[in-house]
């Protein structure tokens, strides 16, 4: 009976997890010494209809220490259209004496469709020299509607 009661329980729990919206993280390392300059990544879209929410995730390590991390993002189109804003992101720091990197996932913009196939482009620039940042990304997550 142990058995059929631990099929069960994780049949409830992988029902539970498909529920769950789909999620795509990339990232992209940086100089964790000294991060100043623009890193960027790719994302190839191949879904024109989603609506999803995108965050910036971070993953820093003990030596960053700052509340706000000023940046710059830009992001290109697969059309070449360019857009770029100045952001300021609120670190929670949600760390333990063990911690050796913490990722953050940073709300950015809601409810977007990428309304073309192809490569968009994301490049990350700080506005002065951080260090302790190790990886700076970006995640989509679907919207279920």
């Amino acid at each position: 009976m142990r058995g059929v009661g631990r099929i069960v329980v994780m049949v409830v729990a992988m029902v539970a997890c498909s529920c769950l919206a789909p999620q795509n993280t990339q990232m992209v390392g940086v100089n964790v010494r000294s991060w100043s300059k623009a890193d960027s990544l790719i994302y190839d879209n191949n879904d024109t209809l989603a609506l999803r929410d995108i965050n910036i995730a971070i993953r820093y390590n003990d030596n960053f220490e700052l509340a706000e991390l000023p940046l710059k993002v830009a992001v290109t189109t697969p059309d070449a259209r360019h857009f770029e804003e100045v952001i300021k992101l609120k670190i929670n720091h949600p760390r333990t004496a063990l911690t050796i990197a913490t990722t953050e996932s940073l709300p950015y913009r809601s409810n977007v469709v990428l309304a073309q196939k192809g490569e968009y482009i994301f490049a990350f620039t700080p506005l002065a020299e951080v260090r302790g940042v190790e990886a700076i990304g970006i995640e989509f997550r679907e919207i279920a509607e």
